[in-house]
């Protein structure tokens, strides 16, 4: 084993050599195909954020298991049910605890502006609230006032500055749903497909907003369990004593039920995978072009080692060699400007876009399969290629 290792070691480093003999052409090469990692990178970062933002909600909910409608398709289009129902579940000795949340569509009135935008409003229980956020956990008698509500300083900036106007005055007084409310604070949240701003509030102000809303009807029903105790077991012994319209899904469940939906039911999906195809072939194109037009100029001296001996395999593997040092180089600022572009995207669109291993992989690997596929359409004149036509 080491005989062959030292054998491999001594020999020239053909590959390397014809990536690093002419710098012009092999700064091109890296830029293109630095160009299709960033590409690529960005397409598949902005999908699965946007993906991802829609768990926000459901990340943030204080329950092990949640009641919804039979109906439940989206965070975005909820179904009522009977309050009770959820009561029912203290029945069951391992349930630690239940609160209701409330969830609608309001209209928010921007004070400077005047303008009109949709926003998310939750009610919450301020006794004990369903929404695990810092601002609210710290202080949520905050809320108990009729009127008060917490606002998400991560909304787009149409809503305001809101956030710089409540830490100046302590209290923005705003307008929702034609009727006056008091920002006394905000949480951090963010965007989703369903509503690009949020409020948090107590029932009491959820229904004085929403005058028409049954207070016997809630959105969402949470179940808190005691500790160490089964979700499966408490689910399958929870589902039978609840009627048809109202189903029992762990959180984790939920959150997976939305991104489905909006995977199935929208058009970010097909778009942000064709973008990654165009970075693939724009990459692909690029790394041909460069090994086709080398193959092509070192005609002479590929013939020279094919006359000396040298199998088809080995000048093959010469191009492969190359197109695997140029995958390799290129994708390093690739990634490093790719994490510069997450750190403006998240900035920008206030969604939570940053770089995991699985995803650099994932375009390591797209890397090779484009550039090691391009060296190896590169060498179809070797393979063809005859010394003696040659010289």
């Amino acid at each position: 084993m080491n005989k062959r290792l030292a054998k491999w070691l001594k020999r020239t480093p053909v590959a390397w050599l014809q990536v690093t003999n002419n710098p012009v052409k092999m700064g091109i090469a890296l830029a293109g195909v630095s160009f299709s990692n960033l590409l690529m990178f960005f397409q598949l970062g902005l999908l699965d954020s946007i993906y991802n933002s829609q768990r926000k909600p459901i990340d943030r909910l204080r329950a092990d298991l949640v009641l919804v409608s039979a109906g439940y398709s989206n965070m975005g289009s909820l179904q009522d049910f009977q309050r009770s129902r959820l009561y029912q579940a203290l029945g069951v000795q391992v349930v630690a605890g239940v609160s209701p949340l409330r969830i609608s569509r309001a209209t928010w009135i921007t004070p400077a502006t005047r303008e009109s935008f949709d926003v998310y409003v939750f009610g919450v229980n301020p006794s004990r609230p369903s929404l695990a956020f810092p601002e609210l956990e710290q202080d949520p008698a905050r809320l108990q006032p009729l009127r008060n509500a917490l606002f998400d300083r991560n909304s787009k900036k149409q809503y305001g500055d809101v956030a710089k106007a409540v830490a100046r005055d302590g209290v923005l007084p705003l307008e929702v749903n034609g009727r006056s409310i008091r920002i006394v604070d905000t949480f951090s949240m963010g965007a989703t497909f369903a509503a690009e701003a949020n409020l948090i509030t107590s029932d009491s102000t959820f229904l004085y907003l929403f005058p028409k809303q049954d207070p016997r009807l809630i959105q969402l029903g949470l179940i808190q369990l005691l500790p160490g105790a089964s979700l499966a077991a408490v689910k399958a012994e929870l589902q039978p004593l609840m009627p048809k319209d109202v189903k029992v899904l762990s959180r984790d469940e939920l959150a997976q039920l939305e991104v489905n939906y909006w995977k199935k039911n929208s058009s970010v999906g097909f778009i942000f995978s064709l973008g990654v195809l165009v970075g693939f072939v724009v990459g692909s194109i690029i790394v041909y072009q460069i090994l086709f037009g080398d193959v092509m100029n070192s005609l002479p001296q590929y013939a020279t080692l094919k006359a000396m001996g040298y199998t088809d395999a080995y000048v093959i593997g010469v191009v492969i060699q190359q197109s695997a040092i140029l995958a390799v180089i290129g994708f390093i600022p690739g990634v490093l400007s790719s994490l510069g572009l997450y750190a403006l995207l998240a900035a920008v669109t206030k969604l939570s876009v940053f770089m995991t291993t699985g995803r650099a992989l994932q375009v390591l690997g797209l890397t090779f399969v484009m550039c090691v596929g391009s060296g190896a359409l590169a060498t179809r004149k070797l393979v063809q290629l005859d010394p003696a036509d040659v010289f």
